[in-house]
């Protein structure tokens, strides 16, 4: 009899606690995951920290904590994750009541990226392990992954005479009646010029240094397509990596830069792009920009996106012709646009991102917890992709240079090959004497098609092997 009442009293016992753990084991449970630092560059290593708090009266005997961010962030220690196409990590804790659990964990930047965790899964037991408890947790933690530097050696010389261009155009072009200093005379010098009081006050002959009539800038177009079938994910990550160390050198100088790519954002899905400016929050928001590039989807820009990107508010009858075409072709299934094969456009033409951020269309993006598609070198590349010179074409007949021209020098980086490219450069750089195109190529690789004019090329050789 006794042992009868006992075997019940446990049965009892056992069916309460698991239905008191099925019904408060998640409250005063929070998890909490942040990256210690908001950004890093390509290399570096950062640190991601966890915190588990338990604050009621149930003690928790086993918690996971699962979760998953890009696969191009690797943790140090080799226990706990796995790799596949994202990162999966799951760790195990015992959390007695009112316990709060902190751990950092240290991992690499392998690649540039825009990287999310967007929420932790949770499964916890009752004290016999009789039964399981899962749920899910939104948890909001964000890092950037800045693109590497270029080899500094191989660059020098290419922003040196950029830089020699724009200096000899700030001295060729002053303004007479805003002075910025005075300095000694020198034998070049012309009389009237001369500062006659300081001159008296010093006793040498010392100069006016008049402001510059106009304010230089240097505009970079980043090329993000690859004249292989297959792509070259290598050969853009260089470009962008050559765009993010010619920002910093020119900015570090004072010179204003703009950056223009084909390549779109993998938070709007817009074409990527930010004016002109300088300083280091003007440096910061490039490098970000780059950071959240993709290009591996090529997706299609609809002729509506590239007309926000270059700010038209008015069209010709020609480009609404044009318009109506690329909408009544991607409603039947294909269409062309000035010559180039567009085929439908989802979403508007605006593409999704595949990080933890929400997509153009409103909707949530899948997980891949990169800013970088998660396909990104595995994508398929059969879709229609805007090429540079049709984005020049665009923002020339939108006047978005126009205002530059002559007190801008324009940068092209780009592997691309073909004729019209090297066209639509050379017509663009006619008024800007000086300005550079840098072609990445494989040691294999061929050179340009055709060579522009009015602009200097550098080849930059780019070895198999570089990530």
């Amino acid at each position: 009899m006794k042992l009868a009442v006992v075997i019940v009293a446990v049965l009892l016992i056992t069916l309460a606690q698991v239905r008191l753990y099925r019904r408060f084991w998640r409250r005063g449970l929070t998890v909490r995951l942040d990256f210690c630092q908001p950004a890093a560059v390509e290399g570096d290593t950062a640190q991601l920290k966890e915190i588990i708090s338990n604050r009621q009266y149930l003690p928790l005997p086993v918690l996971h904590v699962k979760f998953q961010m890009g696969k191009h962030l690797i943790f140090t220690s080799s226990n706990n994750f796995k790799i596949t196409d994202q990162n999966y990590r799951s760790d195990i804790f015992s959390c007695l009541p009112w316990q709060e659990i902190r751990r950092t964990l240290d991992f690499s930047c392998e690649k540039r990226g825009y990287y999310q965790i967007s929420h932790a899964d949770l499964v916890s037991y009752d004290l016999f392990f009789l039964d399981h408890f899962v749920a899910s947790v939104p948890v909001d933690a964000a890092m950037y992954v800045y693109p590497g530097p270029a080899d500094a050696v191989r660059l020098e010389l290419p922003l040196k005479n950029l830089m020699g261009q724009i200096l000899a155009r700030q001295a060729l072009l002053r303004d007479p009646f805003e002075t910025q200093g005075i300095r000694p005379y020198q034998s070049y010098d012309p009389y009237k010029h001369v500062n006659w009081k300081a001159t008296a006050h010093t006793g040498e002959l010392q100069v006016n240094v008049y402001t510059p009539a106009s304010s230089w800038q240097v505009i970079l177009l980043l090329d993000t397509d690859s004249d292989r079938a297959w792509g070259d994910e290598d050969l853009t990550e260089e470009s962008i990596r050559l765009c993010g160390s010619m920002a910093e050198y020119l900015i570090g100088q004072g010179v204003p830069v703009a950056v223009y790519s084909n390549g779109t954002d993998c938070l709007s899905g817009q074409p990527s792009r930010i004016e002109a400016g300088a300083g280091r929050e003007h440096l910061k928001a490039i490098m970000e920009l780059l950071a959240r590039l993709q290009f591996a989807a090529r997706t299609p820009l609809s002729v509506a996106a590239l007309r926000a990107m270059a700010g038209i508010r008015y069209m010709t009858a020609d480009y609404a012709e044009r318009d109506g075409m690329a909408d009544r072709s991607a409603a039947s299934g294909s269409g062309s646009v000035s010559g180039q094969s567009v085929p439908p456009a989802s979403n508007g033409g605006e593409t999704s991102s595949d990080s933890s951020g929400t997509s153009s269309n409103g909707n949530k993006a899948s997980q891949d917890g990169s800013g970088i598609s998660s396909n990104n070198s595995d994508a398929s590349r059969d879709g229609s992709y805007l090429p540079m010179e049709q984005l020049i074409s665009f923002l020339l007949d939108a006047g978005d240079f126009g205002h530059t021209a002559g007190s801008a020098v324009y940068v092209l980086i780009s592997p691309i090959r073909r004729k019209e490219l090297s066209q639509e450069f050379d017509s663009l750089c006619l008024r800007s004497p000086g300005s550079q195109w840098i072609f990445p190529r494989r040691p294999d690789g061929l050179p340009p098609a055709v060579y522009p004019n009015h602009a200097q090329i550098y080849e930059w050789e780019v070895p198999y092997g570089r990530a």
